[in-house]
């Protein structure tokens, strides 16, 4: 990431009068579509290399326009399309590298993901965004992999999913296990924040998210790593 701070470093310094924002600014510019961000959670950002904020003589963070676009690209895909943090920090490095990444699911680019923001889909809009017949959608919903009409970002990825997964014969009732597999997931991590949550604080809530999200990025690569075993013995 350290590269991607440099590319983004340098692409400040080409930059005129770049007008810069403290904590709280970028708070006020950001909170109206994400209420739980806090200051702690800016700072988890940047720790985790997602962002580099400049620094005052005094040890002030300052952040830019471009770093107020970087963290709310962090934040969407997070929330829409449920990334970890490890795609999402790969995904930016691309980026400032002047590639067009791809992310799972299919290509996805901030300025589409600020339009789809909230967006909600009709059943003929799903069709049409993804290509999913209308007898797939009602297979993926008798085994709940998704949500009835109107439908949500999540939906159009899973729907994207299926429609692949169809080419190689693989069909909704075919992942149920998925599903289950997901649900238990789930439960461990709510397990796990509860008693965070239980304190009913937006800090709480922050540090709940946080916990969940790395929980699910572990969960994410131990899965990721037990297929790619077995895929290995059928390559080898």
């Amino acid at each position: 990431m350290a590269q991607a701070a440099n590319l983004s470093n340098a692409k400040l310094s080409s930059v005129r009068a770049v007008k810069l924002f403290n904590i709280g600014q970028v708070l006020n510019v950001l909170s109206p579509d994400f209420p739980d961000l806090t200051p702690s959670k800016l700072r988890f950002l940047e720790e985790q290399g997602l962002v580099t904020p400049q620094r005052t003589p005094s040890g002030y963070r300052k952040f830019t326009e471009l770093d107020i676009e970087r963290i709310q690209i962090v934040l969407e895909l997070q929330r829409d399309q449920y990334l970890p943090l490890k795609v999402i920090r790969n995904y930016l490095a691309d980026l400032d590298e002047g590639k067009q990444p791809s992310l799972p699911g299919g290509s996805v680019n901030p300025q589409h993901l600020r339009q789809s923001r909230g967006k909600k889909l009709t059943r003929i809009e799903l069709v049409a965004e993804t290509a999913i017949t209308d007898a797939l959608i009602q297979e993926a919903q008798d085994v709940l992999l998704l949500n009835q009409e109107p439908f949500e970002a999540a939906d159009v990825e899973i729907a994207r999913a299926i429609v692949h997964l169809q080419r190689f014969g693989i069909q909704p009732r075919h992942l149920r296990g998925i599903k289950a597999s997901a649900e238990r997931e789930i439960g461990i991590i709510e397990g796990v924040v509860a008693p965070v949550l239980g304190k009913n604080d937006t800090a709480s809530r922050s540090r709940a998210a946080h916990y969940a999200a790395e929980i699910e990025n572990q969960f994410s690569t131990i899965r990721a790593e037990l297929i790619r075993s077995v895929i290995g013995k059928i390559d080898g």
